[in-house]
């Protein structure tokens, strides 16, 4: 007999992924179920807040398909634990466990068609869907089988319709307090605890120390009764308004966890606003009074939390579109970039090569010529090393980073990248610069960015004038409380009605341009808290502007042009 046993056990495979999630959904269920038998009120068979069943559907969204039988069975024995300490007869324990069960996969199964995979509370679509199927079709489709159990066995009192109400309201206030809290804190990242600065827990701190003050006033102490103002019923609002705009769905749903168990406690035995009525009319005003203050802040903190991602999201886009800008912007230099590394590269190669004949010649060493020959070597290295450490820096992908800057400073680096494309293109730039210029703040990269789009725009307007007349003049001005920086072409300009058209994303009139340089650059602009514009008169010319604040550092002497 053992050897058969044995045999038939050998074909039973647990899979190592569900045991420590069945575990602790039997741990979890059993504990819950103790709780949900101290805050039931006597002689009604029915808790006000029965949490094991909303435990149980947390558990279902959080982990596949496959695997809830694993977990409704893990259930069972935690079940008949908690529930024949209590003295329930058997049948009433089985019927229970069934009807707790249906209401877990009812509102599983409902949720779980209409978002595949495990449920987060991050959008107003997800929380939505669990609102109406788990915390509401899946408790009012259960409670017609408990209370049905609850008569067919005689066990408690009440009449079938009463034993519905209740067991619907007490299960829709556990799904609502229950499964949010479970579910947000599954998928909250705890790096974000340890790295969050002193300030940040403290802050929690006084929130949660808030509600469960405030709850505890109101709710917990013989202070209040039936009778008193309704509007004291709403102290821990603050507090959990405080939640849901500064701690999200997660700090929102341990709050109300907090008061929800706090104004049972209270009711259960006797104390607070809700006491003093029949069982039936104490559970029923305090559950509707959770339900109504539980779902309007869970919506808020999951619309809140739910705009900050699409914020973040779109903040992420915007550097990506940003960084694909520049790079497409560097691959349309990449001619002149070649050329202005091609000279350095050539002149060290030269230099190189007449040091090696004048070392292997017959005659004496000349240390100075060589020395000369060797400084030429070390200023073409340095000049290609520059261009490329430019490159490098355009290229880079990463976040603003803002520090002093000097726009003449700017302004020259900027001419020192395009420089090998402006002699290609036969361009002369006049540089207009004044001097002792105050400092302004802004992201190196991005100020770049915008200087070079705007110099290679002025490029392609004037590709179709004479060679010789091809001029761009960059100048440097004190503004009224900034710095203002012009690049001016003499192309044939634009239009009056064309002109906010060149900002629209997408509108170019280059046969091979994005129509992305004039839209990002005005973005970046005013992220830094200043303004781009333009300024023409059809044929003669562009005037582009940029208007940058201020860093009161005092001034940096501007100088010359290489």
């Amino acid at each position: 007999m053992s050897g058969e046993l044995t045999k038939a056990f050998r074909y039973v495979h647990v899979d190592p992924r569900i045991l420590w999630p069945a575990l602790t959904v039997a741990l979890g269920y059993y504990l819950a179920a103790r709780l949900g038998l101290a805050f039931t009120l006597q002689p009604h068979p029915i808790s006000t807040l029965w949490p094991p069943n909303a435990l149980l559907m947390a558990a279902l969204l959080l982990m596949p398909g496959r695997s809830w039988w694993w977990l409704l069975a893990a259930a069972l024995p935690a079940h008949l634990l908690a529930e024949l300490q209590s003295g329930v007869p058997i049948a009433m324990v089985l019927g229970w466990y069934a009807s707790n069960c249906s209401e877990a996969l009812i509102g599983a199964a409902l949720v779980r068609a209409f978002v595949p995979g495990p449920l987060r509370l991050d959008s107003l679509r997800n929380t939505g869907i669990f609102l109406l199927c788990g915390g509401l079709a899946a408790p009012l489709g259960s409670s017609f089988l408990d209370a049905g159990l609850v008569k067919l066995i005689g066990f408690g009192e009440g009449e079938y319709w009463t034993l519905v109400q209740m067991r619907f309201s007490s299960n829709v206030l556990a799904e609502l307090t229950v499964v949010p809290l479970v579910l947000t804190w599954a998928t909250f990242q705890l790096e974000h605890l340890r790295d969050a600065p002193p300030r940040r827990y403290l802050e929690i701190a006084a929130v949660f120390l808030g509600v469960l003050a405030t709850s505890l006033v109101v709710f917990d102490l013989p202070l209040f009764d039936a009778n008193t103002a309704p509007a004291l019923f709403y102290a821990p609002l603050p507090f959990l308004l405080w939640a849901a705009v500064r701690l999200g769905t997660t700090g929102t749903a341990s709050a109300l966890a907090v008061m929800v168990v706090v104004t049972i406690f209270g009711a259960v035995n006797g104390l607070g606003p809700f006491a003093g009525g029949s069982p039936q009319d104490t559970a029923r005003d305090m559950q509707l009074f959770l339900i109504a203050v539980s779902v309007p802040l869970l919506l808020l903190a999951v619309t809140l939390e739910e705009r900050g991602n699409v914020e973040r999201d779109a903040h992420e886009q915007r550097l990506q579109l940003t960084h694909l800008s520049r790079v497409a912007m560097l691959g349309e230099l990449s001619g002149g970039i070649a050329h202005e590394l091609n000279q350095p590269l050539t002149a060290i190669l030269s230099n190189a090569q007449a040091a090696q004949h004048f070392i292997a010649g017959k005659e004496a060493v000349d240390k100075v010529e060589l020395a000369e020959i060797l400084s030429d070597i070390i200023a073409a290295d340095q000049r290609a090393g520059a261009v490329i450490h430019r490159l490098r820096a355009l290229f880079k992908k990463g976040e603003t980073t803002l520090e002093p800057l000097d726009a003449n400073e700017l302004v020259h680096e900027v001419l020192g990248i395009a420089h090998g494309d402006l002699m290609t293109r036969s361009v002369q730039v006049v540089p207009d610069l004044s001097v002792d210029l105050p400092r302004i703040q802004g992201d190196r990269v991005q100020l770049e960015q915008v200087m070079l789009n705007l110099l290679m725009n002025a490029c392609d307007a004037m590709s179709a004038s004479a060679a010789d007349g091809r001029r761009l003049t960059v100048r440097t001005r004190m503004g009224d409380g900034g710095v203002l920086i012009a690049f001016a072409d003499v192309g044939p300009g634009f239009r009056a009605e064309d002109y906010e058209k060149l900002f629209q994303p997408f509108y170019t009139t280059k046969p091979q341009g994005l129509g992305l340089g004039l839209s990002i650059s005005r973005s970046i602009i005013t992220a830094h808290g200043g303004n781009l514009w333009g300024t023409s008169g059809v044929g003669q010319g562009a005037t582009f502007h940029i208007f940058l604040p201020v860093l009161d550092l005092g001034p940096i002497t501007a100088r010359s042009p290489n």
